[in-house]
């Protein structure tokens, strides 16, 4: 991709969900790293030379050796140039001063456009107009016009080009920073930041920077290519350094009309800086992060795959939409996945299960031809719509997934890019997918009420934080529906949906299979989803396929270990519920859990008319909510997707300031944004978020995780003791040596356990948790709730839950509120609630949360309407 700027060659980055294709074979990817070495040792061999090269001249680059253009000699090896200097010496010491330019401009547009970019992403409002619009007035000009506008400006000479040169660079990178930092921040752990009140220095530095730091390293190459390129024209041009000091760029102009004469005096410094500019180019692109490209398996390496005691699901028609043949993945430490064999056949539904860290999530990417960061594919073959995908370079590669098929990822902060409303993030994979112009709108709508989402314009005009983290799914749903894609792969698709939203997705999955014969895999944690959409059923556990069959033959005959304790999961699931579905108010285990609620004293929290929408122009939110949390009590909030339960706990923490109403601790009142908050309100509410693989900032270790608000809710006076990352760890069932690791090697839980550790380094007295149970398997969120309910009952901590998941509030007690479009249509104690629901919202969602849950045979549990049908 060539840049506009000075014609500059940049490196696009990959967006979160793109896929990096495997390489053509071993073969070339050995000549890619033949060709990085190569190239690292020429860019340093070039800059060696440039900044010692002053030292090791034979001659004052300055003085008449000989006359002008003289041929090459003893003492002249190079000859001599238009004054009859020694080309030689003028080379090497033209270098030194093109090289320390370019670095000290590179240091100074990275500091004024990096400060810049994450200033206007965090600030927005008039902060981010002012910057980005005079962003947008630099780049607008002609990098010609404004290099010499500026350096008339500041004056000739080498401060001068170096001015222009930074001031030339510093929208680029504003730009790109501000686009990466608008991600960033999407990222629960910086809204975790903001919750616990860190002010915007720190996080800039401690959450956003360190995190940028890879983007802006493989940037800096391409934008040091660029500072030497733009020096160096400034100099050819005369703008820069002047006669007689010697400059590789210089020395390109004043020798032109002798090129016939002395060549060399010419060729010589064109040559070095080619040499560099090239050769840093391709280590850029070599070095730029992203996906690592993994060697393929040679054909002297393949393998007839072994026997294992799981078959591969094959299609009864022969046909295959995409397939894996001994497929083996590796990471630095170890086996990721290990001899699997999968297909998935047109118009089938082919769920993958399996407890977070599986592998369920890396088969998935690697049938589509896709490796994440630090896996290799070592062995084993892929197919996709026929084709052997070792055989695809990068573009056919995506110009067949593009054809044929679709993703929807798990995370749903990451789906949709910040910087697109709705309507234009569909029509973009609309035409990526080559649907003509005029038919994308049309499409995009019909994909928007299959999903069960509107499809006015006023939606579609809507930004992605716009939305619920329910909506964002659907949305990234809709997407991949548009352009009706033979195979579609789909990533935890329920986790983020309501019982009711999500039996509807997969009814309307099982229709769309038989009207489309779209092939679909189906990657979920969630035992019952599989069972109601799923024709088939493979288990996944430390990266091999344990488990075969229907759910009713994984829970009534398993043959591994996994199936056995994954059986008796749902078994005790279905206990649960069995005696939920039955009980009446007044006799079920979940009455005899609020037996014990706190004694009758005032609120611990109290809500009163709280108003909320995403602008002030924009429809409500929340409408008037009027809410009591007793100390040591457990508020559950639920409803659907977009009710407003994220926006009310949001609100709550003060990280969506954008409401009108009254919020009350302890009887005083609290102000609506966090900033406004004092460091006493802060550390009494703590914010705990959904998404456990978001929750925590990969950059840190998890010891510098917890120690960051042990100081800063530390009493006034005292440091947080050496062992005390350690007694969190304690306190939420994890062991001491998790401190010194990163949550990049942690599984869900651990991470959810974590993020809860973090919250309780405050020493808080009521926690916020949004979703905290979505994205776990069933016998980790099991583990999750029990832990809440530990800390309510033992250390008298108040909760308010948000979920959509109907048995969290059965297990925690105390009270409920069904939302529903931002009302509150029914409140009480979870047993008369869930027992003897009043309103028709609440009673479908309990119908919809026992229809999730399996009975022995791997079938869904029958409610109370079907039984009396």
């Amino acid at each position: 991709m060539t840049s506009p700027r000075l014609g500059v060659q940049a490196t696009p980055q990959d967006s979160p969900t793109s896929l990096t294709p495997p390489p053509r074979g071993k073969a070339s990817g050995a000549r890619q790293r033949r060709r990085a070495r190569v190239s690292a040792l020429v860019l340093a061999a070039g800059l060696l030379l440039a900044l010692v090269g002053p030292w090791l001249a034979p001659h004052d680059p300055g003085a008449t050796v000989d006359i002008p253009y003289a041929s090459p000699s003893g003492e002249t090896p190079l000859g001599t140039d238009h004054l009859g200097a020694d080309v030689l010496s003028r080379v090497l010491s033209g270098g030194r001063g093109l090289i320390l330019s370019a670095c000290g401009v590179l240091v100074a547009a990275y500091l004024l456009g990096a400060v810049a970019g994450m200033l206007a992403a965090l600030r927005r409002g008039w902060v981010d107009s002012v910057l980005m619009r005079t962003a947008d007035l630099l780049m607008s000009m002609p990098a010609f016009i404004l290099l010499s506008v500026l350096v008339v400006a500041v004056g000739r000479g080498p401060v001068g080009v170096a001015v222009a040169t930074a001031v030339i660079l510093v929208p680029d990178i504003a730009r790109m920073v501000r686009a990466a930092t608008a991600q960033a921040l999407e990222h629960d752990y910086v809204e975790a930041a903001q919750a616990r009140g860190e002010r915007t220095p720190s996080i800039l530095s401690r959450e956003l920077l360190p995190n940028l730091l890879p983007l802006l390293c493989a940037d800096a190459g391409v934008r040091f290519v660029a500072a030497v390129f733009t020096i160096a024209t400034a100099a050819f041009l005369g703008y820069g350094t002047q006669p007689p000091e010697a400059d590789w760029a210089l020395m390109l102009l004043e020798n032109q009309p002798g090129l016939a004469l002395q060549p060399l005096a010419v060729l010589a410094p064109a040559v070095l800086l080619l040499a560099i500019l090239v050769s840093a180019n391709m280590l850029v692109d070599r070095l730029t992060p992203g996906v690592r490209q993994p060697t393929g398996p040679a054909d002297e390496h393949r393998h007839t795959p072994a026997q294992t005691a799981v078959p591969a699901t094959t299609s009864h028609h022969g046909e295959v939409l995409a397939q894996a043949r001994g497929l083996c993945v590796a990471s630095a430490s170890g086996h990721v996945l290990h001899e699997v064999d999968v297909d998935v056949a047109p118009g089938q539904i082919l769920a993958l299960v399996g407890e977070s860290g599986s592998g369920k999530t890396t088969l998935a990417l690697a049938l589509l031809g896709g490796f994440r960061p630090g896996l290799t594919h070592t062995r084993g073959e892929l197919t996709l719509s026929g084709s052997k995908l070792h055989t695809l370079g990068p573009r056919a590669l995506r110009s067949l997934r593009a054809r044929n098929t679709a993703y929807v990822p798990q995370d749903p902060r990451t789906a949709l890019s910040p910087t697109m409303r709705i309507g234009t993030h569909l029509a973009e994979l609309l035409r990526a997918a080559e649907v003509p112009a005029a038919e994308r709108t049309t499409r995009a709508r019909e994909a928007l009420r299959l999903v069960d989402l509107p499809d006015d314009d006023a939606f579609l005009r809507r930004w992605p934080h716009q939305l619920s983290g329910g909506q964002r799914q659907r949305v990234a749903l809709a997407g991949a529906l548009a352009p009706r894609p033979g195979l579609l792969v789909m990533d935890e698709p329920t986790s983020a949906l309501d019982p009711v939203t999500a039996a509807a997705l997969l009814r309307d999955l099982s229709t769309l299979r038989d009207r489309t014969g779209v092939g679909i895999l189906l990657v979920t944690h969630d035992l019952a989803a599989a069972a109601r959409a799923a024709d088939r059923v493979l288990l996944m556990a430390h990266g091999r396929i344990v488990e075969a069959g229907t759910v009713s033959d994984v829970l009534d005959q398993p043959v591994s270990e996994p199936g056995r304790k994954l059986a008796e999961t749902a078994l005790v699931a279905h206990s649960a519920f069995r005696e939920l579905s039955g009980a009446t108010e007044g006799d079920s285990a979940v009455v005899r859990t609020t037996e014990r609620e706190a004694p009758e004293t005032g609120p611990l929290l109290r809500v009163r008319g709280l108003r909320a929408g995403h602008s002030r122009q924009g429809p409500a939110v929340l409408r008037e909510l009027d809410l009591d949390v007793p100390r040591a009590g457990c508020l559950t909030v639920v409803g659907p997707s977009g009710s407003g339960k994220s926006t009310l706990l949001r609100c709550l923490a003060g990280l969506h300031p954008e409401w009108h109403g009254e919020l009350l601790l302890s009887g005083k009142a609290v102000p609506h944004a966090v900033g406004d908050r004092t460091r006493e309100t802060l550390r009494t509410l703590q914010f705990v978020p959904q998404d456990p693989f978001d929750s925590l900032n990969p950059a840190h270790t998890v010891d510098e995780i917890l120690r960051r608000p042990l100081r800063l809710f530390a009493p006034a006076g005292r440091l947080p003791a050496p062992h005390a990352p350690e007694e969190l760890l304690a306190r939420v069932d994890l062991p001491s040596s998790t401190a010194g690791r990163p949550p990049s090697a942690l599984s869900g839980g651990q991470r959810q356990r974590v993020a809860l550790a973090r919250a309780l380094a405050a020493r808080p007295e009521v926690l916020l948790c949004d979703e905290i149970t979505s994205a776990l398997d069933a016998a980790t969120a099991a583990s999750m709730v029990k832990l809440l309910a530990s800390l309510r009952s033992e250390d008298g901590m108040t909760l308010v839950v948000v979920t959509h998941d109907l048995s969290v509030a059965a297990r925690l007690g105390g009270d409920i509120a069904v939302l529903r479009n931002g009302e509150v249509c029914e409140f009480g104690p979870v047993a008369r609630v869930l027992t003897a629901p009043a309103h028709p919202a609440t009673r479908g969602m309990l119908d919809a949360s026992l229809a999730r849950q399996l009975d022995r045979r791997g079938s869904p549990l029958r409610t109370a309407d079907q039984k009396g049908g």
